[in-house]
C-alpha cells in the first residue's frame, strides 16, 4: 500500500518530534547502583558538574573515587599537571574529598576509544588492586552518560554491577537543546558515540597501563602536593 505524500510527511514530521523530545532524557541518563566506588571521567574537570561528583561521594557509601583519562604526557609513567584524571582528582580534593581516597588512573594517549581505554584501565587496576566492589557508578556529563554506561558495562563483564550519573552540562538548556548550536552539536555526537558504543566491534590490540603510582593504601601522590 503507498503512503499519500502528506501521510509520509506527517509521519516523519512525527518520528523527528519524538526524537527531538526523547532523546536528550535517554542519552543522559542516571541509574546508579549501590557501589562502593565512584568512578569520575576526567575530562569532566572543568564543568561545574564536578562539585556533584564531590557531593554524590560524600554523601554516599563509597570506599574509592578513582578519576579517569587520557594521560597528555609523553613521557611514560610521569603525571602531568594538565592530565585530565589529575585536574579532576585536584579539584574534587578542594570540593572536599578526602585525598587518602582519591585514586588517579590516567590512560593511554589514544586519538579514538577513549572511555574505553577508561574502563580497560579501570578494570586492569581493579585486577591488580585485588579489589573487590560491590558495584561501580560512573560519573560523566549530560549526555555522554549512555555511552559511558554501555561501554563500562561491556569492557566490566556482567559480574561488576555497573551504574551511571550524568551531571549536569551548563554549556546549554537541556530542556530546550535543540535551540542552541551548541545542544544539537552535543546531541548529535552524543547519539553517534552511544550507536557507536553499542554496535561499533571494540578493538581487540588497545593496550593500556596505568602509571599512577599509587601507595598500597590507594593514596595518591599527585605533582606538586
Amino acid at each position: 500500500m503507498r503512503l499519500e505524500p502528506k501521510w509520509l510527511m506527517l509521519a516523519t514530521l512525527g518520528v523527528a518530534l519524538t526524537f527531538v523530545l526523547t532523546i536528550h532524557d535517554f542519552l543522559a541518563i542516571s541509574r546508579p547502583v549501590n557501589g562502593d566506588i565512584l568512578v569520575v571521567e576526567g575530562w569532566i574537570w572543568r564543568s561545574s558538574a564536578v562539585k556533584e561528583a564531590a557531593e554524590e561521594f560524600n554523601r554516599g557509601h563509597y570506599k574509592w573515587l578513582v578519576t579517569v583519562g587520557e594521560s597528555l604526557e609523553d613521557n611514560v609513567g610521569a603525571f602531568a599537571q594538565r592530565d585530565p584524571a589529575v585536574l579532576a582528582a585536584k579539584r574534587l580534593r578542594e570540593y572536599g574529598v578526602d585525598e587518602d581516597l582519591i585514586v588517579v588512573l590516567p590512560g593511554p594517549n589514544v586519538p579514538r576509544h577513549r572511555t574505553y581505554a577508561s574502563a580497560l584501565i579501570l578494570k586492569e587496576w581493579l585486577a591488580g588492586s585485588k579489589i573487590e566492589t560491590t558495584g561501580v557508578n560512573v560519573f560523566t556529563l549530560g549526555a555522554h552518560a549512555r555511552k559511558s554506561l554501555v561501554l563500562f558495562q561491556r569492557v566490566l563483564g556482567a559480574e561488576t554491577r555497573v551504574g551511571v550519573i550524568a551531571g549536569r552540562d551548563d554549556s546549554y538548556n537541556a530542556q530546550w537543546w535543540w535551540l542552541s548550536p551548541t545542544g544539537i552539536y552535543v546531541v548529535m555526537r552524543k547519539t553517534l558515540g552511544y550507536l557507536y558504543a553499542v554496535c561499533w566491534p571494540l578493538p581487540q590490540n588497545l593496550t593500556v597501563s596505568s602509571e599512577s603510582p599509587l601507595r598500597p593504601t590507594g593514596r595518591i601522590i599527585m605533582p606538586g602536593g
